[in-house]
C-alpha cells in the first residue's frame, strides 16, 4: 500500500466577536466562543495544515462594540487571538465593513494572516492586496486558496463605509484565478463568505436567488474546486458530494470546520473528508482569556453601568414572537427615539433574532442585548403606494398553521431572519394573515384618513433596510432626505441617560387578524 500523508484544513466563520464563552445578555457561562475552539485549533494546527477565518469576525458582540468605542486604548481582541492561534488567512465578511473603512483597515493591518479577497476592488485594484495564495506543504503539495465575499454588501452597508469600492461577482473572479492556476496546483480551496441559494443535492431554491448567496453555483459550476468553505448563513454543513467537499461551521464559535485531505507520496489526492468539531467537546484555552483579559474586564464595567430605570417594570421581552405579533412596548420606544432624532413622520424598526428588553434597572448591557445590530438612521421619502408594498413584504412574516397565527418558517431556515419583520409607527394598519401574500394589508390610515397611493411621507429607518436589506427592494429606490451618522444603539443609550425614568406610551396601531 502507498504511504499516505494527511493535510488538515481548519476554519472558523461568523465568530461575530464572541471570543470568550460568555452570554453577554446576562453574563452567564456559554458553551461556545473562539477561546474554546482554540483548544481544537491548537490540537490540529501543526505541520501540513492551513487555518482560515471566513469573516464576520469583528462585529456582533458587546465586546467588539466596546472596542469600537475605545479603539485607541486597546488592540483589537480578534486580531490578538488570530495572531496567537497563527491563522494563515482571513476572508472579510459583510459585517466586517460595519464599523467603517478605517476600523477594518486597522484590523487587517494588525493581522499576521494574509487577507484574501478576490472580488472587492478600489479604483480597479484589489482592495486587500491579495485575492488568492498558493501554499506549498512540506512534501511539495501545492494548495491554491481563493477568498471571495458576498457581492450583496452594497445592498446593506452604509454607503460611506464602502465608498468607491466595487463588489464583483464571486463566480467570475474565482473562475479567472482557477483558469490561471488549475494546472499548477494539487488542490483548490474556495473560501467564500456566503451561503447557498439552492439545496446542494436537489437544486431546489432555498431563498430568492438575488446573488447574496451563490454557494450552489460556485460548487456546481466550478468543478475544479475541491473544497468549498462557506459561511454567512450560520448553518452547520459538512457534506461530501462525489470526491469534493462543502462545509460551513455555524456561528459565534459553535464549531470548528475541519477537512482532512489524504494524499500519497506522488502528491495525488486519495480522499477528502469534512468534519465539524463541536465547541461543547472542549475546554477553554486559558491563554486566550489572559491575552484579552484587560479589555474584557473593562468591557464588563462598561456594560454594567446603570443608565436608567423602568418604573413600571414592564419592558422585558419574554416571548420574541409575541413581541412581534403584539408589538412590544420596546418597539414603540425605539420608533419614538428614531422619530425624535430625525423629525420624520413615520418610523420603522424590527427586533433582532434574540432580544432581552429592559430590566427594571437599565444597563448598557440591556440596550446592546435589545438593539443588537450596528445600524445608523436614514430618513427616506416614501409614497403611499410604496409604503403599502413595504408593509405587504413585512406581512409575509406571518402564516397560519393548525389554525393559529405563527411565523413563516422561511424566516428560520436556512438562516434565522426574524429581524426582517418591521413594525411601523405613525400609521395604523391591519394585516389579514388569511389573505395571500401581496394582498394582506386590508387597512392603512394616516391620522385617521386612508393612505392614498400618491400621498408622501418621510420615514425613519435603519441604513440596512433603507438600502434594500432583507430583499426590501422597494425601499432602495426612495429618495434619501437625511442621514443620522450615529448608531441607533447609541441614540437609545443617550435618550435613556438623559431621561432616566422610562415610561413607554404604547400605540396599538398594528392589528394582525385571520
Amino acid at each position: 500500500m502507498n504511504e499516505q500523508f494527511l493535510i488538515k484544513i481548519l476554519f472558523t466563520s461568523d465568530i461575530h466577536g464572541y471570543l470568550l464563552p460568555i452570554n453577554y445578555a446576562d453574563n452567564s457561562i456559554s458553551d461556545r466562543g473562539l477561546s474554546i475552539l482554540a483548544t481544537e485549533i491548537k490540537e490540529h494546527n501543526k505541520h501540513n495544515s492551513i487555518l482560515l477565518d471566513l469573516g464576520d469576525s469583528i462585529q456582533g458582540s458587546p465586546l467588539m462594540y466596546f472596542h469600537k468605542v475605545n479603539r485607541r486604548k486597546y488592540k483589537n481582541p480578534v486580531a490578538t487571538l488570530f495572531n496567537y492561534l497563527k491563522y494563515d488567512y482571513f476572508i472579510p465578511g459583510n459585517h466586517d465593513f460595519n464599523y467603517g473603512k478605517n476600523y477594518l483597515k486597522d484590523f487587517v493591518r494588525n493581522l499576521n494572516a494574509k487577507t484574501l479577497c478576490q472580488n472587492v476592488y478600489l479604483h480597479n485594484k484589489l482592495l486587500f492586496k491579495n485575492g488568492f495564495d498558493i501554499k506549498t506543504m512540506e512534501n511539495g503539495f501545492k494548495i491554491l486558496t481563493i477568498g471571495v465575499t458576498t457581492k450583496y454588501i452594497p445592498n446593506w452597508e452604509n454607503p460611506n463605509h464602502i465608498k468607491d469600492y466595487e463588489f464583483k461577482d464571486p463566480y467570475e473572479e474565482t473562475k479567472k484565478i482557477i483558469d490561471r492556476f488549475k494546472n499548477q496546483v494539487n488542490l483548490i480551496i474556495l473560501a467564500y463568505h456566503g451561503g447557498f441559494e439552492r439545496d446542494l443535492l436537489t437544486g431546489e431554491l432555498y431563498v430568492d436567488d438575488t446573488g447574496e448567496n451563490q454557494g450552489y453555483k460556485l460548487f456546481n459550476d466550478l468543478e475544479e474546486v475541491d473544497i468549498l468553505l462557506t459561511g454567512h448563513q450560520h448553518r452547520r454543513i459538512a457534506e461530501k458530494i462525489g470526491k469534493r467537499v462543502v462545509i460551513q461551521p455555524g456561528y459565534n464559535g459553535s464549531n470548528l470546520g475541519l477537512v482532512e485531505v489524504s494524499i500519497n507520496k506522488e502528491n495525488e489526492v486519495l480522499n477528502i473528508e469534512p468534519k465539524l468539531l463541536s465547541s461543547q467537546d472542549y475546554k477553554e484555552d486559558e491563554k486566550c482569556r489572559k491575552l484579552i483579559g484587560k479589555i474584557e474586564k473593562n468591557n464588563q464595567v462598561f456594560l454594567d453601568e446603570i443608565i436608567g430605570i423602568v418604573p413600571d417594570n414592564n419592558l422585558e421581552i419574554k416571548d420574541p414572537f409575541l413581541a412581534r405579533k403584539n408589538k412590544h412596548p420596546i418597539v414603540d420606544f425605539i420608533n419614538y427615539v428614531q422619530l425624535k432624532a430625525t423629525g420624520a413622520m413615520l418610523s420603522a424598526t424590527s427586533l433582532g433574532n434574540k432580544v432581552t428588553g429592559f430590566k427594571k434597572q437599565i444597563s448598557i448591557r440591556n440596550v446592546l442585548s435589545t438593539y443588537v445590530y450596528v445600524n445608523t438612521l436614514v430618513v427616506i421619502e416614501i409614497d403611499g403606494l410604496t409604503l403599502k408594498e413595504y408593509l405587504e413584504k413585512c406581512a409575509e412574516y406571518f402564516v397560519i398553521i393548525d389554525g393559529k397565527i405563527t411565523y413563516n418558517p422561511t424566516f428560520a431556515y436556512p438562516k434565522f431572519e426574524h429581524y426582517n419583520y418591521d413594525m411601523i409607527d405613525g400609521v395604523d394598519y391591519t394585516i389579514n394573515v388569511s389573505n395571500e401574500f401581496g394582498n394582506r394589508i386590508v387597512s392603512l390610515k394616516y391620522q385617521e384618513k386612508d393612505v392614498l397611493d400618491e400621498d408622501k411621507f418621510t420615514l425613519a429607518l435603519n441604513n440596512y433596510r433603507a438600502s434594500g436589506g432583507g430583499d426590501f427592494f422597494m425601499l432602495k429606490h426612495c429618495n434619501i432626505v437625511k442621514e443620522i451618522p450615529l448608531d441607533v444603539a447609541e441614540l437609545l443609550i443617550d435618550y435613556i441617560r438623559t431621561h432616566k425614568h422610562l415610561r413607554i406610551h404604547t400605540k396599538n396601531n398594528i392589528k394582525i387578524i385571520k
